[in-house]
């Protein structure tokens, strides 16, 4: 019930008002906040001193807790079990799409951390199934970069398949040009510049500037997939899942 008045609490009262009702619900809102008309649908709901949240936005997710001065812009989609973390002077732009499937196909926490000004631009996808954790003073930039923190590999043959999880982890003062895509499991190390349009499919460890790699050939099979990583037992998944 608390989660369904506070949803339309956001979306119908202007802000003076739905901060003050949010505080009455139990929510931690600080000062001189400001919540635009949106849909906020949370388990639980801190923001800091200053922090700012725009209009029209679909928030479903777990936690909401935002740090002072930080801001989610307008137009984000925030769907399933993880949490979102804005650390001081943060900020989410605008049109992003962070989704995570439900318990059972996932399993565990999960959450998008962002850093001291660190910052996700516009129309980005991120797949939450496992964390994303950016450090401080790094940008996502330009539009439609994707990351990923599941995959599948298939066998040869038949119905065999397993699912390969991993968080993705973005240093200090990090860089990442438009339209680029990660693959599950890669770590960023601090001070370093993506190339638009790359596609980053390992740890990336060396402070410099990277480009987009050639296409090349790996030879591989399922056995050999599964040996190298640790499979996800406990949790009454639906599927076979492994981590790198």
């Amino acid at each position: 019930m608390k989660k369904i008045i506070t949803s339309i609490i956001a979306f119908v009262f202007p802000s003076f008002l739905a901060v003050l009702l949010l505080r009455l619900l139990g929510h931690k809102i600080g000062r001189s906040v400001k919540i635009g008309f949106s849909f906020i649908y949370c388990n639980k709901i801190e923001i800091g001193n200053h922090a700012k949240i725009g209009h029209l936005n679909l928030l479903l997710n777990d936690k909401l807790l935002l740090c002072e001065y930080a801001k989610i812009g307008y137009l984000n989609i925030l769907k399933g079990p993880f949490s979102l973390l804005l650390k001081k002077q943060a900020a989410l732009g605008n049109k992003n799409y962070l989704t995570r499937a439900k318990i059972g196909i996932t399993y565990g926490e999960s959450q998008l951390n962002l850093g001291e000004l660190t910052k996700i631009t516009t129309g980005h996808h991120l797949d939450l199934t496992q964390s994303i954790i950016f450090g401080d003073f790094s940008i996502l930039a330009g539009i439609r970069s994707q990351m990923w923190t599941h995959g599948y590999y298939h066998a040869d043959q038949g119905k065999d398949r397993l699912r390969i999880d991993g968080e993705i982890h973005i240093g200090n003062n990090v860089y990442i040009g438009s339209g680029c895509i990660f693959n599950p499991g890669v770590n960023v190390a601090n001070a370093i510049h993506i190339g638009a349009g790359s596609v980053i499919s390992k740890n990336l460890e060396l402070s410099g500037m990277y480009v987009g790699q050639g296409l090349r050939y790996i030879e591989n099979d399922l056995g050999t997939i599964q040996s190298k990583l640790k499979k996800v037992e406990g949790f009454n998944l639906v599927e076979q899942v492994y981590t790198k």
